[in-house]
């Protein structure tokens, strides 16, 4: 525990309500690696009965965050268990209509269900928090129809809390960029094919090497145009003739047509502005 991590008042009184959720409970745990389900996954394995992390290795993510956690769990002795559901397979999630998420989400913790009633665990639990309600989040509508517990909902814990929390425990998670899938890149109504997927794959993986970027985003939108979110604090690594040559060949050699700067930065949900 970190003594350089002071908890108000109130933070302490979710801490402990949080606490006390995971007692005497067995638990499966949604887990990506990322910040949220990774101080959940935690959590549980200190004060709960039984604990199960489960990760979809899917390819809507980055590499990077399957072995991050692996890692953890790995760092805290939790059991795991990786599955793998390819959403691609799933003729209405490939539609990419507006409720894509929805669909995502329902297919895979219908699963987790089937696995939480074959281990006779007692409870799903997902890292959704309230910083994350606020948008379009259709995927949240797939979760209570399936009675999954939203800890964080249920204790009123922003992302801001979590990621202080996480310090406070000493978790290297508390400062991780946030990870969205790559099909958030993609408009609605638009297509996704693995090919799609690969090029924003590619494209991130190189801007965020070479130019030593840690948030960003390559949104791809029609007649293969990418669309790149930075960090405005990162603009600057950029904005150079030397790396618009070095993206524009990068880029064009994954398939993209045209390439462009967005002078918003990066920003969450930017797909869904209009919805």
């Amino acid at each position: 525990m970190s003594v350089n991590v002071e908890l108000s008042k109130e933070l302490r009184e979710k801490l402990h309500a949080l606490e006390n959720f995971f007692k005497g409970k067995k638990v499966l745990v949604a887990f990506s690696g990322g910040v949220d389900s990774s101080l959940l996954a935690y959590l549980s394995k200190k004060h709960a009965e039984k604990t199960l992390l489960i990760t979809n290795k899917s390819i809507l993510q980055p590499k990077e965050e399957l072995e991050d956690a692996l890692n953890l769990s790995k760092t805290h002795d939790i059991p795991h268990l990786l599955i793998e559901i390819n959403p691609l397979e799933n003729k209405k999630f490939i539609l990419n209509p507006k409720n894509r998420c929805y669909v995502c989400k329902k297919n895979l913790y219908q699963k987790l269900v089937e696995i939480k009633e074959k281990e006779n665990l007692d409870v799903i639990i997902d890292g959704t928090n309230m910083s994350d309600i606020s948008g379009y989040r259709p995927g949240y509508a797939a979760l209570k129809e399936l009675n999954i517990s939203l800890p964080y909902i249920e204790f009123q814990i922003t992302k801001r809390e979590i990621r202080t929390l996480s310090r406070y425990f000493n978790l290297d998670t508390h400062a991780k960029p946030s990870i969205a899938c790559y099909a958030s890149r993609i408009p609605y109504n638009n297509l996704i094919t693995i090919e799609k997927i690969k090029m924003i794959e590619q494209a991130e993986h190189f801007l965020k090497k070479q130019f030593k970027l840690s948030q960003l985003r390559v949104r791809l939108h029609e007649q293969n145009l990418a669309r790149i979110e930075l960090l405005p604090e990162d603009m600057a690594k950029i904005l150079n003739l030397q790396a618009f040559d070095q993206i524009k060949t990068e880029l064009k050699n994954f398939g993209f047509n045209y390439i462009t700067i967005d002078i918003e930065g990066f920003r969450s949900g930017s797909m869904d502005v209009n919805t």
